[in-house]
């Protein structure tokens, strides 16, 4: 059987970078028809400005518009459908991706608001997501090019290749990704949108408690594969992460798609032990991270869940984690909640709660605004708009969460230097 290639480059200049993986996998101009249309398919997901690391950086998406179109493209469209609650437009242009595109001579695509859509049934579905409502011209056009950046993840521990792609579904079928096996509904949705490359940034990927408040780091990396799953499984060695301790693998080999195994894969330009730097990836044990909690998360979107886990460490940040152990807290929709919670005690988040407004104390929104969450277990009250004092009590806390985010830092760094 065929190995896999994965090129991995290092290089001040992201330009030279994105060229030498390319011509690692066979050059631009054999991976790219002439007058092709080519989407680009960027991890915009949240608002996030450049330098950030919430969204893939912007100035390597500038250096992939410049090679497929050297390369024969004709028509370059990057292309988003941003996480549930989020506008994919005002994404792309805070993430720096709409300058971009406009710059490059490139065409934005919102695949949340395209109506031209085409039923694609999933054969042999390992999740319970056996169709897909598709944009047409995503099935239509010759490339799809996946561009993620590697960030740590609080549904999945990181995201990067394999969960890029679930950008390219409407907000209907994430809500009923979540409801299922969300590793295997990632892998059933590969089985029919198969990007001809990706092509990830681990320039400055995104340790600490992402995606909401992704810490960058220096790490100058660009590393592309026509497998996504040797890809993520490549990168995860980069950075320390043990592959057996996150599901998408084997939910990748039961689906039949690509390898993670390194005897199958041949690593060309870097190799893994030349870039090598351990990355803080806090979300191993999912929400079991913090036991002293109560937190039914069972159906619930991946906004949630993140803003969840951030919450969990601006209490701690804010001395508040001890004290409000008694809190419920109920994300996601539920066929039922326990009779017995006391209302006081039970934090309700998220719209797909609604129906149980006044048995306890309700955070509203689609996802709720970030600190609300956190206000509702402090104060326990209810949280339904940005109003007066939110923008001063988000300024007075925002020391306080950079401190505590900047001492674990620190520290993680000591660690990893007595550890080496």
């Amino acid at each position: 059987m065929a190995k896999s290639i994965v090129a991995i480059a290092k290089d001040p200049s992201i330009d030279v970078m994105v060229d030498q993986v390319l011509r690692d996998l066979g050059g631009a101009e054999t991976l790219i028809k002439k007058n092709s249309t080519v989407i680009l398919k960027p991890n915009a997901g949240h608002l996030g400005a450049p330098g950030t690391s919430i969204n893939t950086n912007h100035e390597m998406l500038r250096s992939v518009i410049k090679a497929v179109k050297k390369a024969g493209a004709k028509r370059v469209i990057v292309g988003e459908a941003a996480a549930i609650g989020c506008d994919t437009m005002a994404c792309f242009e805070s993430a720096g991706h709409a300058q971009v595109a406009r710059e490059e001579g490139a065409e934005l695509y919102d695949i949340k608001s395209d109506k031209d859509l085409v039923k694609v049934q999933i054969r042999d579905a390992h999740s319970d997501i056996t169709h897909v409502m598709l944009p047409k011209l995503l099935l239509e056009a010759e490339h799809i090019i996946n561009l993620p950046v590697f960030k740590s993840h609080a549904s999945m521990v990181f995201s990067c290749a394999l969960k890029n792609i679930k950008g390219v579904v409407q907000d209907k079928v994430h809500y009923e990704m979540h409801k299922t096996n969300l590793a295997m509904a990632m892998m059933d949705i590969w089985s029919v949108v198969k990007a001809d490359l990706t092509i990830a940034d681990l320039i400055y990927p995104a340790e600490g408690f992402g995606p909401h408040s992704a810490v960058p780091l220096d790490f100058g990396c660009v590393v592309a594969s026509k497998d996504p799953v040797a890809l993520d499984a490549t990168a995860c060695r980069m950075v320390g992460l043990d592959i057996d301790l996150v599901d998408y693998f084997e939910a990748a080999r039961q689906r039949g798609l690509g390898t993670s195994d390194p005897d199958s894969i041949i690593v060309k330009g870097k190799s893994i032990e030349e870039v090598y730097k351990k990355m803080w990836l806090p979300y191993l044990e999912k929400f079991d991270t913090w036991p002293e909690y109560n937190i039914m998360h069972e159906n619930s979107c991946s906004s949630c869940q993140s803003l969840v886990a951030f919450t969990m460490e601006k209490l701690k940040a804010l001395g508040e984690y001890d004290k409000n152990q008694d809190a419920v807290i109920v994300l996601g929709a539920k066929k039922s909640i326990p009779e017995d919670i006391p209302p006081e005690k039970l934090i309700l988040c998220g719209n797909c709660t609604a129906k149980y407004r006044g048995r306890g104390v309700a955070v509203h929104g689609c996802p709720p605004s970030e600190p609300h969450i956190a206000w509702a277990i402090i104060d326990r009250m209810d949280q339904t708009e940005i109003g007066p004092g939110f923008r001063e009590r988000m300024a007075a806390e925002e020391p306080i969460w950079n401190a505590y985010i900047d001492k674990i830092v620190a520290e993680k760094r000591q660690n990893d230097k007595v550890t080496e």
